[in-house]
């Protein structure tokens, strides 16, 4: 990574970064240390909006950076229902189950910090998995693919080949979309 940062990025996720290589931008990465449970009653679109906003501001306040924050947060959601990474094998299998011939949405909350103000929007993408058998999902979570994901699937890897369709960003599935992003990089005069 080079030293000529224009960015930081407030998220652990590797997959965002290289996101961010991919379309030419520099950046630094900083983990957030920020409480992730959902409260009781916050919808879908809500609790990724207010994550993505608190890992920017925890990373804008924490360290005085001069640099525009970027904080992004993902979520498959299915009829309003959180379905975050999974915290074993069983947990896998199970959301692999609920996915199966199933539409679902992936929303993406993105917000930037800079020294004005803060720029947020929202990415909802649509994603439609094939009917899975059992001894595909087993196999697919036998893997490591699963288990730093939302909805314990990645698009660009083996689950590529559940996806019925996809109907908005594609990049949003991977946890950045990236159209979106230049949007509001732009908007907060990054480039």
């Amino acid at each position: 990574m080079k030293n000529d940062y224009k960015l930081i990025l407030a998220s652990a996720s590797c997959r965002r970064g290289e996101l961010l290589e991919k379309i030419g931008i520099n950046y630094k990465r900083i983990v957030p240390n920020i409480d992730e449970s959902p409260l009781s009653t916050e919808s879908a679109m809500n609790y990724v909006r207010r994550l993505a906003y608190n890992k920017a501001q925890n990373i804008w306040k924490s360290s005085k950076m001069t640099f525009p924050v970027l904080g992004a947060d993902t979520i498959i959601s299915l009829n309003d229902s959180i379905l975050g990474k999974p915290r074993d094998p069983f947990d896998a299998v199970s959301c692999l189950k609920r996915l199966s011939g199933r539409e679902h949405q992936v929303i993406t909350g993105l917000c930037i910090w800079t020294n004005i103000r803060s720029y947020d929007s929202l990415v909802e993408t649509s994603v439609k998995f094939r009917v899975l058998t059992t001894s595909e999902i087993n196999a697919y979570c036998s893997t490591d693919e699963p288990y730093d994901k939302a909805g314990s699937y990645a698009i660009q890897g083996q689950a590529s080949n559940f996806i019925e369709y996809v109907s908005g960003s594609y990049t949003n599935v991977m946890g950045l979309p990236l159209k979106e992003l230049r949007v509001l990089l732009t908007q907060a005069e990054f480039y």
